[in-house]
């Protein structure tokens, strides 16, 4: 490739650490965007081994340090909610037992037989 702007960002044959799916060895530097860290914001896809970005679906670095990039993209926290009490009753009226505590929005582990 002789043209810069088709090059991907990093050499493959290089020894820079980057990981061996990331975006910055397959792709010019305008087309990914780099993130501070992993994050449900840009989930991974395995058909292809990239992190997306949910609009638009851009390509995501998320080791910053490793292609020697500021992070363009800052990744929310996300709080688990805390697990209710061992003694409250469940939505249906049924008392909660250790083995069906259950998270909001998540479904209830169910006991064996």
């Amino acid at each position: 490739m002789d043209d810069d702007a088709e090059a991907p960002f990093i050499d493959p044959e290089s020894d820079y650490p980057c990981c061996w799916f990331c975006p910055a060895l397959r792709l010019p530097r305008t087309g990914f965007r780099v993130a501070d860290r992993p994050s449900r914001d840009w989930p991974f896809d395995a058909a292809d081994g990239f992190r997306y970005t949910l609009e638009g679906r851009t390509p995501v670095c998320v080791h910053p340090g490793r292609v020697g990039l500021a992070a363009e993209l800052i990744a929310r926290t996300y709080e688990i909610p805390p697990l209710p009490a061992p003694g409250q009753e469940d939505p249906d009226g049924s008392p909660r037992r250790w083995w069906r505590l259950r998270r909001p929005g998540s479904r209830a582990a169910t006991a064996r037989r």
